[in-house]
């Protein structure tokens, strides 16, 4: 059975498409973000997990509450029903790293093979009143199909191996 992916809308992929997935990704930056160090900055990175698992993983910003990190990610992502987990922490040299909010991306919600910017408001679950500030993204979601399957199974299989099988460019 073929499914047309040509158009625009997710609509006409059905959630129970086996096929994989490729998110592109730009950590563009991040505003207004909490204080978490006695001198009233934060050295903050931010973590992508998918089911769990942890993806991608920023450099540090050190002493910044506006970080610009202009990193990209190229994720292979299985099915669509796994939000991606956006999750900022504050680094601390030696000591466990302060949780600074996180968010997270409905992947279902993305149109395929279309750049969007999205902007993500921080929260902390146990504090939902709090304003931890904003995460600035570009993804884009491109189906893969036919020959690039057979690769992407394969860097699947080295996910267990090593995280850093996720391309940074």
């Amino acid at each position: 059975k073929i499914i047309n992916t040509a158009g625009t809308s997710n609509a006409e992929v059905p959630l129970a498409d086996p096929g994989m997935y490729q998110l592109d990704i730009t950590l563009r930056r991040g505003q207004s973000l909490a204080a978490r160090d006695r001198g009233g900055t934060s050295d903050p990175y931010v973590k992508f997990k998918i089911g769990g698992k942890e993806v991608f993983r920023s450099k540090i910003i050190h002493k910044n509450l506006n970080p610009v990190w202009e990193e990209k990610a190229c994720i292979l992502v299985d099915h669509l029903r796994e939000p991606l987990y956006i999750k900022v922490f504050d680094y601390d040299f030696g000591l466990q790293d302060d949780f600074m909010g996180s968010a997270f991306l409905d992947l279902t919600q993305l149109e395929l093979n279309r750049p969007t910017d999205v902007t993500l408001t921080l929260k902390d679950p146990h504090y939902p009143d709090h304003d931890l500030g904003i995460i600035l993204l570009s993804v884009i979601l491109t189906p893969k199909e036919g020959e690039s399957r057979d690769v992407t199974m394969l860097m699947r299989k080295s996910w267990k191996r090593s995280s850093k099988v996720i391309l940074s460019l």
